[in-house]
């Protein structure tokens, strides 16, 4: 019998995100009926008034959702390209999980969107 499974969105489908030097974080999500998930990560053209402006998304975990930790299976920050996507497989060990991206630069401006499937 295969496992139960639920979409997952955490930035929509264009999520327009502004603002340098920022952290923008997706609400907590208990997953602690799920043991793990696929996720599909995608950004668009990171602008700036800055020459190199970055995009960092970082996967979390956390026992209470209140200190986040790396999600163990990608525990380090992701950048997947202009237009391009990441897709990452993992196996949660802890009952909350976000997503959380980092811009950088002044001004900065980037459409992206996350989703997945929890199993």
């Amino acid at each position: 019998m295969a496992g139960a499974e639920s979409n997952l969105i955490l930035f929509p489908r264009f999520t327009t995100l502004v603002g340098g030097a920022t952290d923008f974080t997706t609400l907590p999500v208990d997953v602690s009926r799920f043991g793990t998930a696929q996720m599909v990560l995608w950004r668009g053209e990171v602008q700036s008034t800055d020459p190199d402006p970055t995009y960092s998304a970082y996967f979390e975990e956390s026992l209470d959702a209140e200190e986040w930790h790396p999600q163990s299976s990608v525990a380090r920050a992701i950048d997947p390209g202009e237009d391009q996507t990441f897709l990452v497989n993992f196996a949660f060990r802890l009952r909350w999980f976000r997503v959380r991206v980092r811009l950088t630069g002044t001004l900065a401006i980037c459409s992206t969107w996350a989703e997945g499937i929890l199993r």
